[in-house]
């Protein structure tokens, strides 16, 4: 835009124009200066003043540029541009409006944008996030402060236990030494806990375990730990006379942890020893003060097995404490891969192995016992060989006669009452001839009212009362008794040779021994040792039956007993508690005893049955069906005058008798090997086999012999109008042969196949190929 003169024109950029103020015309006008993109004026034909400066602009010291422009002539303005438009009317800013209207518009999403994205973080946050709480880690468990839930991971599986019960609910602190392999934590004035972990406790046996250890600092505070039966199975620790398994399928009551008999809450096996199909194994110690109880509620774990330490409950413990001492509760829980792998190096590693096994005899042939007797009930010479003569006239000629009771003048006077055994030696020598060995049972009571109670009071042989000055008295179902001090040696010398004469004088071959347990104490009793367990009381009884037998000595005797507690290096046949058979309810219970008794460490087992003097004997179904069972376990017991019965009962009798003699007896005595070794059961339950099957870990109704056998028992009564039973059995990948048809099942992997079997038979498969082999325990 030049016109025909000389003068030059120019444009002034827009930074320029922004520094510029506003000028006035002369009119007093304003013109906005600032908002000119640009601006012409005219200059010199160099634009310079000749000094080399645009003219009309100076600079002052702080480096701003100042302009004097010229006055704008408006009407100029209009004749150049020829324009129609007012001047005065141009919004000259109205370029800078278009291109800053998108810049603000996108400010303003961006705000809004992050203002919300803030606003739904803090929502998510404040609604989902949950603050981890308080907790400690030890290996591979973690303890929950507040809720005391204690948390044992391994191999995706979870075990959930909730400790310290009994403590309330303050804030505990750490206390020394804690540090990678032990926590210590204090609930200041109450209890503290700690927690030792050793990931391999004895070399390479891939245990993972936590010896867990409560100290009390109040004298009537107890301590309860409880883990959850929802979420795993359970097995071991008593037998009991409903017997259940896994576990969770029975209940039990809280109460003292002591060998007892049929009417208390645990039976005479109760080994501080518990195993779930997590792999977890729990072993209380044995000098904890020792509650249990099983599938009580518990709040935060539903059904639970559950430990406690108590000195002072309802001031009637049967734990003494002659020191007044604090409850402590200790007990190691160790991990490994699966329930077998855990219970075998647990069973290594914690047990005594036996120095021999059983005798040969006792495991072959069945022992004949007399039955169970009543507070009155006794027996004489001429029943004694009525029954021998009755089992010679049926065919058998081989076994133990066992004179179970009633036989003495008073109870406790070890002798065959001459008022009804005019020649007792005569008639033990008849028996002889009949072919069986002679057993008489004993236990350690006396009544008061027989001659060695006397002799024992005048030497010091019984377990005394609470002051220690005369013998304590307990009741039996033979009357009131004092109980032989099992912790003096005096007491089991004089005991044992009481037996030796018993023996010479009669010829009996061996003795039997009956009851034993640590419920049987007195109240507040003293023994000539400290018995920081009452069921110690119990182990030295059944150490006392293991030396009087004599087993290690070839020419020894077995050692048969009932009641046993931390015994498993003496290799006894233990006698399951005798119960009545009423019923197939009755059988239901018999696998599980067997499986439990197998898992706490005693393989050796004799199925007992109670059954009164001068009772009916059972109806033939159910004693042919709990007579089939016995015969597939290690020793058959017959307490029933089987002569009794039909000509075809007895038939049948006897084809399972030697059924026992000539396959199981010799199977029984390959396996003695793994007893050795491994500690491994005889009887053995299904997951031995299926370890992380829930069939097999659940299976209550069959067991295995060994890894090849698989025995399913009918248990239930033929229905009516049938003449088979029928039931399922659960069998692993292999291929298996059905003994009843002689059949072979090829099994790709475990399944449930349909059997039947009459009265006569007992189903039961034997594998030719294997889909599963042995291992030996992981070392």
């Amino acid at each position: 835009m030049a016109n025909s003169s000389s003068r030059n024109y120019q444009y002034i950029p827009l930074k320029t124009m922004i520094a510029m103020s506003k000028s006035p015309d002369d009119a007093g006008n304003v013109v906005n200066t600032t908002l000119l993109p640009s601006i012409l004026v005219t200059d010199d034909s160099d634009g310079t003043d000749g000094t080399g400066h645009h003219q009309g602009a100076t600079t002052d010291p702080d480096g701003m540029v100042n302009l004097d422009l010229q006055e704008v002539d408006l009407n100029e303005i209009r004749r150049r541009t020829q324009s129609s438009i007012d001047p005065d009317k141009i919004d000259i800013g109205y370029p800078i409006k278009i291109l800053k209207t998108p810049r603000e518009i996108k400010i303003k999403l961006v705000v809004v944008t992050l203002f919300l994205i803030i606003i739904a973080v803090t929502t998510c946050v404040l609604i989902f996030y949950v603050e981890e709480p308080l907790h400690f880690d030890i290996g591979h468990a973690t303890l929950y402060v507040d809720s005391k839930l204690f948390e044992l991971r391994h191999d995706n599986r979870v075990t959930r236990g909730q400790i310290g019960l009994r403590i309330p609910n303050v804030l505990p602190s750490t206390c020394a030494p804690s540090n990678k392999n032990t926590l210590c934590v204090e609930w200041n004035g109450y209890a503290q806990l700690r927690v030792d972990w050793d990931e391999d406790p004895i070399k390479s046996t891939h245990l993972d375990c936590y010896k867990v250890s409560w100290v009390s600092y109040l004298n009537d505070l107890s301590h309860r730990d409880c883990y959850s039966l929802t979420n795993a199975h359970w097995y071991g620790g008593a037998e009991v006379m409903d017997q259940n398994w896994p576990l969770e399928k029975g209940d039990l009551l809280r109460s003292a942890y002591l060998t007892g008999n049929e009417v208390y809450e645990f039976g005479p096996v109760a080994e501080r020893y518990w195993i779930s199909s997590h792999g977890v194994a729990i072993r209380v110690d044995k000098d904890s003060p020792l509650y249990v109880s099983v599938n009580m509620v518990n709040s935060e774990l539903g059904k639970a097995l559950c430990f406690e330490a108590d000195y002072s409950y309802d001031n009637k413990s049967p734990y003494p404490n002659a020191n007044n001492s604090n409850a402590q509760l200790e007990y190691t829980m160790c991990f490994s891969k699966d329930v077998k792998t855990v219970h075998r190096n647990m069973t290594v590693n914690y047990l005594s192995k036996p120095a021999v096994l059983p005798g040969e005899s006792i495991l072959t042939y069945p022992t004949w016992s007399t039955p169970s007797c009543g507070e009155n009930d006794y027996i004489d010479q001429t029943g004694i060989l009525e029954m021998a003569k009755a089992l010679n006239q049926s065919g058998f000629q081989k076994g133990t006669l066992e004179i179970r009771c009633g036989y003495s003048s008073k109870e406790g006077d070890l002798d065959f009452a001459k008022s009804r055994f005019i020649d007792s030696a005569g008639m033990i020598a008849q028996i002889k001839d009949y072919g069986f060995k002679v057993a008489v049972s004993v236990n350690p009571f006396a009544n008061v009212d027989s001659k060695r109670f006397q002799v024992g009071v005048m030497n010091n042989y019984w377990v005394k009362e609470a002051r220690g000055e005369a013998p304590g008295l307990s009741r039996w179902n033979r009357g009131i008794a004092s109980l032989l001090d099992t912790s003096s040696s005096n007491a089991v010398d004089w005991f044992s040779s009481k037996l030796d004469s018993f023996q010479q004088y009669s010829g009996l071959d061996y003795f039997t021994f009956d009851y034993g347990e640590a419920k049987y104490l007195p109240i507040d009793y003293k023994t000539k040792q400290l018995l920081r367990n009452p069921c110690d009381y119990t182990t030295n009884y059944a150490n006392m039956a293991y030396k009087k037998g004599n087993p290690e000595n070839e020419k020894g005797n077995p050692t048969v007993v009932r009641s046993v507690f931390l015994n498993q290096n003496i290799s006894a046949i233990v006698q399951t508690i005798p119960k009545s058979l009423n019923n197939s309810d009755d059988l239901k219970t018999i696998i599980p005893t067997v499986l439990t008794l197998g898992i706490v460490g005693y393989p050796y087992v004799m199925l007992d049955m109670a059954f009164p003097l001068n009772a009916t004997v059972p109806p033939k179904e159910l004693f042919l069906r709990w007579l089939q069972i016995s015969a597939f376990l290690p020793a058959m017991k017959i307490p029933v005058p089987i002569w009794e019965y039909d000509e075809d009962t007895v038939r049948i009798i006897k084809n399972w008798i030697n059924f026992h003699q000539d396959t199981i007896a010799p199977k029984v005595a390959s396996l003695g090997s793994s007893v050795m070794t491994y500690r491994d059961p005889i009887i053995r339950p299904m997951w031995w086999m299926l370890p992380d099957d829930e069939n097999a870990q659940n299976c209550d109704s069959q067991f295995l012999i060994g890894d090849d056998m698989i025995v399913a028992p009918i248990l239930d009564l033929i229905e009516s109008g049938k003449s088979k039973a029928s039931r399922q059995v659960y069998l692993p990948a292999g291929v298996w042969v059905n003994q009843l048809t002689d059949q072979q099942q090829k099994v790709e992997k475990p399944d449930w196949y349909d059997v039947e079997a009459s009265l006569e038979e007992v189903p039961y498969f034997t594998r030719i190929t294997k889909g599963y082999q042995t291992p030996s325990p992981e070392r």
